[in-house]
């Protein structure tokens, strides 16, 4: 059965179109088209011989899942899904929340420069949506996500669910929000952590990242940690049971986190103590400074110092 979900953001009286507006991880949509393809979907979804189906495990999006093993030979599982027009994309894919899937599990997005490949941690986050990348994609009705099982890792390879989202921002967007003038709310020692955390402003987004090289957002948040003797498991989801919570507004080198799309945590960053916080963005590929506003679904603040 195909399952598509189409959303969009203001009414045109002659094609009675509706947009309706939101918010993704630091950017403010004045239109949104999103699509889900799940690995049911018979007419969108295709997978080389060797793989199979499963419904183990939890979080499974619809009936199961397809899996495969890891092996040195081309074999992908593929899902079509409809472009309506070239431009940014935001790409998530759903695995279930199972032991034995790859920590390297291959994803490749087809963009308008050739086919992009981001390595991602299948034991974690399993049951949720988890961003893949923001990618420049051309208009078509095709085969453009793809999961692959040419990989160095050990354990299986999952293909549950993708989903495509159109990224349109209503007015220029800033990479990185003003310092504000006001004086940081927060201790000392809070401060000095959010000046280690400007020392990676610039560093590059990769989801599964923790080196200075590159870097995803719950990678972002451990390492700073590191440097003032907090061991933080690489997890946005783990880190927000750290500390203690905080009540009212978040301090300086507070941990704060996101629930941008209603089924768990998603992002996490490091408060300023002014209504900002750093934070490894996958939408601008680096880490950078944000007002807080501007991410959808906050959810609380941790203090660990």
């Amino acid at each position: 059965m195909r399952r598509l979900a189409l959303v969009f953001l203001a009414v045109f009286a002659a094609t009675g179109l509706i947009v309706v507006a939101n918010k993704d991880n630091n950017v403010e949509a004045a239109a949104t088209y999103s699509q889900i393809v799940d690995n049911s979907d018979k007419d969108r979804f295709r997978a080389d011989e060797g793989w199979g189906t499963s419904s183990y495990g939890r979080g499974v999006y619809e009936e199961d899942y397809s899996f495969a093993r890891p092996g040195k030979e081309p074999g992908n599982a593929q899902f079509k899904v409809e472009i309506p027009e070239d431009g940014d994309y935001a790409v998530y894919a759903r695995w279930p929340k199972v032991k034995g899937l790859n920590a390297e599990t291959p994803f490749g997005v087809k963009t308008a420069s050739g086919v992009e490949w981001t390595k991602v941690n299948q034991r974690q986050d399993g049951g949720r949506w988890v961003k893949i990348g923001v990618f420049k994609m051309q208009t078509a009705d095709d085969y453009a996500v793809f999961v692959s099982w040419e990989t160095d890792g050990e354990d299986y390879v999952g293909a549950d669910a993708v989903k495509v989202e159109q990224v349109r921002s209503s007015a220029p967007v800033n990479q990185a929000a003003p310092e504000s003038d006001k004086e940081p709310i927060g201790s000392p020692e809070g401060r000095q952590v959010v000046e280690e955390a400007r020392k990676w402003i610039g560093t590059p987004y990769r989801l599964g990242g923790s080196s200075s090289s590159e870097i995803d957002c719950s990678g972002f948040t451990m390492r700073v940690y590191e440097k003032f003797g907090e061991k933080l498991p690489h997890w946005d989801e783990k880190q927000y049971r750290y500390g203690e919570a905080v009540r009212g507004d978040p301090q300086a080198g507070d941990l704060v986190f996101f629930d941008e799309h209603g089924d768990g945590i998603s992002h996490v960053g490091i408060a300023t103590g002014t209504g900002n916080l750093v934070h490894a963005s996958s939408y601008f590929d680096k880490v950078v400074e944000s007002d807080m506003k501007d991410i959808k679904g906050y959810k609380g603040a941790r203090r660990l110092r």
